[in-house]
């Protein structure tokens, strides 16, 4: 229990300072909306580059990075280092394909992601589709984030799993309640120069164990296909590199919280350099914690629960008190994703849902509202936490999917191709939606692809046939 106090001080001292220095940005920024509501919302067009970097960056990387990522290292091997490095050009793409585009078009402001597909495609099936996946697939995504914190509390501290996840629903809630947008994205930040830091620091003191050689060394002696690309069983081949590069590279386009971020980017400028610092932070939160959870297995072979690596790493290198320091970088990764993930969809069912059907809703009302959602999302996570599976890496990643499935069509689309209807984006939505889940619950590896390849392929050739149809239909009737 003692390696507990470091890091409830330093909860604390973050919250206070990131909380400060919020404030202390929006009373400097002349670029903020008059109305609460949406400075709650979105905060303005405030995000500079290594902002934008940081709170990239901390949002995508969460406890499948620093939990379910370094787990899945330790029990396949050197492979899935390779196979995570897949995301390190996520900021480039993300900020190079999207950015400039949305920019461009940001004549009116908006402050969901859903608000902005509304205003394209006016189609109010497509943002009910649209509002209900954001919501599910968020619940899912947090309730690995939940389950994440909760094995670190329990893991470095000593404590009951549920006690570890009762401490960090309430961190948690601390942390998103007292702050709109702008303090997440400012705590992002803080956070994510603290991942960083912790994240040398433990990589540091396990190669000082006795060096990256003897490490390798001492893994390849309990299995040597721990070192191979093609993974511990020979499961990473290139169907797998594939359905990867789809999954956590190209599928990003279409990611709810990475895409609202741009919605707050201040000016190209921002956008060039957020792209340069995004890569060097995403390199670095990628190989060092994926590297450190195979070089674990040397010091501590035989885990039955491979997320449990970090913790331990932590718990075995360190004092108590300095363990408890060091817990901070992992939890920072976990609440940078998670508070962004809760306020987002708490902002969608209340921008993208109660304010429809009562527009006249004023500003404070929408505000309050906001965090009564955040609430009754925070009890329905934490619901699905309470028996958690041995690794989450997959449970997050079905959750990613399922986000692109329904939104990279009509997100690109949006952008590039000023000819596609809501029709067509809508069936975009739908048969990616469909086919993903079908295909996850009956066929989860085909050939080794993940189902996220053939349903975005479906997903795109239902949009393309619903907008050439409408064309014949259009060229008929003419």
């Amino acid at each position: 229990m003692t390696n507990l106090i470091p890091i409830l001080i330093y909860l604390v001292a973050s919250l206070l300072i990131t909380r400060w220095w919020s404030a202390r940005q929006s009373k400097q920024s002349g670029d903020l909306y008059q109305d609460k509501a949406k400075r709650f919302f979105i905060g303005g067009r405030f995000l500079n580059g290594p902002l934008l970097a940081l709170t990239l960056v901390a949002t995508y990387t969460s406890a499948s990075s620093f939990i379910g990522g370094p787990g899945a290292a330790y029990k396949i091997g050197l492979g899935w280092v390779w196979l995570a490095l897949i995301q390190v050009p996520v900021a480039m793409l993300t900020l190079g394909v999207l950015g400039p585009k949305l920019l461009a078009q940001r004549k009116a402001e908006h402050a969901t992601l859903i608000e902005w597909l509304d205003a394209r495609y006016q189609n109010s099936w497509l943002t009910k589709l649209a509002l209900v996946s954001l919501v599910v697939g968020f619940i899912a995504m947090i309730s690995v984030q939940f389950i994440g914190g909760a094995r670190l509390f329990s893991g470095v501290s000593g404590i009951s799993y549920e006690l570890g996840l009762g401490l960090f629903v309430i961190t948690v809630l601390a942390y998103t309640l007292t702050g709109g947008f702008r303090a997440v994205v400012i705590t992002d930040a803080f956070q994510g120069v603290l991942m960083i830091i912790g994240v040398l620091v433990i990589f540091l003191t396990l190669l000082s164990q006795g060096g990256l050689t003897a490490l390798m060394a001492d893994v390849s002696a309990q299995s040597p296909t721990l070192l191979s690309p093609q993974g511990n069983d020979g499961q990473l081949g290139w169907p797998m590199m594939l359905s990867f590069w789809m999954l956590i590279c190209f599928g990003t386009l279409g990611l709810p919280h990475t895409v609202v971020r741009l919605l707050a980017v201040k000016d190209t400028n921002a956008l060039k350099r957020g792209m340069i610092w995004g890569t060097i932070i995403s390199f670095l939160m990628t190989l060092i914690p994926h590297l450190s959870g195979v070089l674990g297995r040397a010091l501590y072979p035989d885990l039955t629960i491979p997320d449990e690596i970090m913790p331990r790493l932590i718990t075995g290198l360190f004092t108590p008190f300095w363990a408890g320091v060091l817990l901070a970088a992992p939890i920072a990764a976990v609440m940078s994703s998670v508070d962004s993930m809760l306020l987002q969809s708490a902002v969608s069912l209340v921008r993208d849902g109660a304010v429809r059907c009562y527009p006249t809703m004023t500003a404070s009302k929408q505000v309050w509202l906001t965090r009564l959602a955040m609430l009754l999302i925070t009890l329905i996570a934490t619901y699905c936490a309470i028996e958690p599976p041995k690794m989450i890496v997959w449970l997050n990643l079905a959750a990613f999917g399922a986000l692109q499935a329904v939104f990279l069509w009509p997100v690109l689309a949006g952008l590039y191709w000023p000819q596609i209807s809501g029709h067509a984006a809508l069936s975009a939505m739908l048969t990616g939606l469909v086919s993903y889940l079908l295909l996850l619950w009956f066929k989860p590896a085909m050939f080794g692809i993940h189902p996220i390849v053939p349903a975005l392929l479906i997903s795109m050739f239902g949009m393309l046939a619903v907008h050439r149809f409408q064309q014949v239909y259009a060229n008929q009737k003419a």
